[in-house]
């Protein structure tokens, strides 16, 4: 048979081809949309059409009881979260927290997975401990640093045993350092993914660097760290998301034996507190979407800032651009 034929041949049979091609795409597709249609469906009504409810509520006068009188009024409610001279400070707070929780909780969590990440006996006692914390339930988390830190409490008693005077810890000049600790107590909810990140750099990268005469910390800053700045960069976003909408953490610290929904002493006033405060015990519903849809715009704002310098400082062992 001559080439030609069997070119023939391949032409012939190119479009059956195609068209079987065509219907197992058509068949896997449909195949997805089902697996997928439960959660969508899911998403769609008790997500996405709540979220827009909401934007559109955050246009309007509603306060809970009024649908009956409903208003709609523009930007009023936006323009009153920015003249709200709580709702500002609240922000300022929440910024400021944000400013010292993320370096703090990033730079933490990745020097103990480092640490974890040793070959040393019963390596995986170590890594439960520290992982414990951010499994235990806020509520439970925050009851516990509270009792810590009231007045007759175990930190004030140890410092009572030393001859050192009883501090005000929940008071309005030390109510920021409770909440501090509280929230890094927990940065071990990290370690399991710098730990994933740090195993997968080869370990023939640290031999070929040792054998040129690396010391241990150049070997560090100039394999370990560049390799795992991707996960560096994806605990770093979640970071700047958990501390903008730090709502539970300052009300428990708050809370008394009468209300766990007591209103965190001024330090303490975050930004979700005031949210929280203006739609449930205010009833202005309004103006509380409304202060909550700027919080998102305002993250919004800085993943896309953080993204973009991430050219600049992310390192992948692919061409992100290539793909």
């Amino acid at each position: 048979m001559s080439p030609l034929a069997n070119s023939g041949t391949v032409t012939a049979l190119s479009p059956k081809r195609t068209r079987l091609f065509r219907k197992k795409s058509v068949k896997e597709a449909l195949e997805f949309y089902v697996f997928i249609s439960p959660w969508f469906v899911v998403f769609v009504l008790l997500g996405l059409i709540p979220l827009l409810y909401g934007l559109y509520l955050s246009f309007t006068n509603y306060a809970g009881f009024n649908m009956d009188r409903l208003k709609f009024v523009g930007f009023a409610n936006y323009h009153k979260v920015f003249t709200d001279n709580d709702a500002m400070y609240a922000l300022g707070r929440t910024l400021f927290f944000t400013a010292i929780m993320v370096p703090l909780s990033t730079v933490l969590g990745f020097l103990l997975a480092v640490l974890l990440n040793q070959n040393i006996k019963r390596i995986g006692i170590y890594r439960t401990l520290f992982f414990i914390p951010s499994i235990i339930p806020v509520v439970a988390v925050g009851t516990m640093w509270r009792s810590l830190f009231v007045d007759e409490g175990v930190v004030n008693n140890a410092l009572i045993s030393l001859g050192l005077e009883p501090v005000d810890w929940l008071g309005y000049d030390y109510a920021i350092y409770p909440l501090l600790i509280m929230l890094l107590w927990g940065v071990g909810g990290g370690i399991l993914i710098y730990l994933a990140g740090l195993k997968g750099v080869s370990k023939d990268l640290y031999e070929a660097a040792a054998i040129d005469g690396a010391t241990t910390f150049q070997r560090f800053a100039r394999i370990t760290i560049p390799l795992v700045t991707p996960v560096l960069f994806f605990q770093f976003i979640m970071s700047i998301i958990g501390s903008l909408q730090i709502f539970v953490q300052p009300i428990l610290l708050a809370a008394n034996s009468n209300s766990l929904l007591s209103t965190p002493i001024r330090p303490n006033y975050v930004y979700s507190v005031h949210a929280f405060q203006q739609i449930f015990a205010f009833g202005r519903f309004g103006y509380g979407l409304a202060l909550l849809w700027v919080l998102f715009l305002m993250i919004l704002v800085m993943t896309v800032v953080v993204f973009s310098t991430s050219k600049m400082w992310v390192f992948y062992e692919v061409d992100q651009e290539g793909k």
